[in-house]
């Protein structure tokens, strides 16, 4: 049982079977969150989006298990660079134009696969390190990063972050106000999930059964 719940926590296969395969549908909350934090050798700066701003919340994902890897497919995201949003208006203004944000006005972001880890605080609490692909201004770059996941429901949280380095997307960090401000080539990524995750059988019941109830109202 323990088994099954570690996997339900990372995009749920229903078996625990060496190799499975389910398909699931994904709603992204509006309260989940990505941060970008950075350093200059003044002052620390933020950068944050919420899912409220996300182009895409809902997704239907197929995720096949073999062993303690999870790999999904039709998982793409798009993040829209000018809506992210800061106290530091100085910092946002640079950081649009450290990523060319008029010429690549989307980061895109696509999870290859969930390894899960054997060790869990608690019953509902999961570790993993999902594989990323991360796509900035035009150049893609494959990194792991450390994920918790907590389950409530129907509702799973998933949180983690990862220091990357922006030379490795071909950009230099700028140098403001005559040189004395230099911003760090190291960032952190930081990214509280919220998601709805059902068997996709039942999203579409309880799809349907909402029309119906809606006709029937309105009759």
């Amino acid at each position: 049982m323990k088994k099954i719940l570690v996997i339900l926590q990372f995009l749920l296969l229903t078996c625990s079977s060496i190799f499975a395969q389910s398909t699931f549908s994904v709603e992204l909350q509006k309260n989940s969150s990505l941060t970008i934090n950075g350093t200059t050798n003044v002052l620390p700066f933020k950068l944050t989006q919420s899912g409220a701003k996300l182009p895409n919340r809902n997704f239907i994902i197929t995720a096949t298990q073999n062993k303690n890897k999870i790999v999904l497919n039709q998982n793409q995201q798009l993040i829209y660079v000018k809506s992210f949003s800061s106290d530091n208006k100085m910092a946002l203004r640079d950081f649009l134009k450290l990523v060319k944000a008029d010429d690549f006005p989307n980061f895109q972001i696509q999870l290859n696969y969930f390894e899960l880890s054997p060790t869990v605080k608690s019953a509902d609490i999961a570790r993993a390190n999902v594989s990323v692909n991360i796509t900035i201004t035009g150049k893609t770059k494959q990194i792991n990063i450390p994920i918790t996941s907590h389950q409530d429901g129907e509702f799973y949280t998933l949180n983690g972050n990862e220091k990357i380095n922006i030379k490795d997307f071909g950009l230099t960090a700028p140098v403001v106000m005559l040189g004395l401000i230099r911003v760090n080539d190291w960032i952190n990524i930081d990214f509280h999930i919220v998601c709805k995750i059902m068997p996709y059988n039942s999203a579409q019941a309880l799809n349907t059964a909402s029309i119906r109830t809606s006709e029937l109202a309105k009759n």
